[in-house]
């Protein structure tokens, strides 16, 4: 009985590991995808997260700050950095940091919507935008873990080691070719700490990824 209740809180501890791990790539995807909403900005005053760096400390400042003005300056820098409006924006697209030229839709976009069709989830993300964008391949890595949560819970350990497989090698293989140097570029660039600390813990949770997925 009681090796069985260990069993059972290791089952339990890992589900909550792979559920941390997807939810933590959705977040990310989603701030390189979409400026950041009133109601986004009203969740992270009222709950400050334990992130660390400049990201907690931008969500511990909107106790005291007007919440409308952070969000109109936040939406400018959006624009600025990850759209292309400025002089000088970041790209946050595989193609551009791999390809010699720097150009967009090239050999890296062609493979990872070959790996989102290898895994029977065709277009990832809503937008019509390259499939190497920062934020979709952070979404196919979130679909990724849920895929290994229902194998888990499936019982279905075969399908928790292949899914673990092309997880790894999408980290090894494309996340951490690039997007380091796409993070440094970010938190060069940026002006408040929400970009920057998006920059920082990007770069930091990729770091764990890779320790994370080398272990298991």
């Amino acid at each position: 009985m009681h090796a069985r209740r260990e069993a059972d809180m290791e089952t339990g501890e890992a589900l909550a590991n792979v559920e941390a791990r997807a939810a933590t790539y959705l977040f990310l995807s989603g701030m390189f995808l979409r400026e950041v909403s009133q109601d986004f900005l009203e969740r992270l005053a009222a709950e400050p997260p334990h992130l660390g760096g400049e990201l907690e400390g931008f969500a511990v400042g909107l106790a005291t700050a007007d919440l409308s003005t952070v969000r109109r300056d936040a939406a400018a820098e959006f624009a600025a950095l990850l759209l292309g409006m400025s002089a000088d924006p970041v790209h946050p697209y595989e193609s551009v940091y791999t390809s010699p030229e720097r150009l967009m839709m090239q050999d890296a976009r062609d493979e990872v919507l070959a790996l989102y069709r290898s895994q029977g989830l065709g277009r990832v993300g809503d937008l019509n935008i390259p499939e190497d964008h920062a934020g979709i391949e952070l979404e196919f890595m979130a679909r990724l873990c849920r895929k290994e949560l229902d194998a888990m819970t499936g019982g279905d350990e075969g399908a928790v080691w292949d899914v673990r497989r092309t997880q790894q090698t999408f980290v090894r293989d494309h996340l951490l070719v690039w997007m380091p140097r796409m993070c440094d570029d970010l938190e060069a660039r940026a002006k408040s700490g929400l970009y920057r600390g998006l920059a920082q813990m990007t770069r930091r949770f990729l770091s764990l990824e890779r320790e994370e997925l080398d272990a298991g």
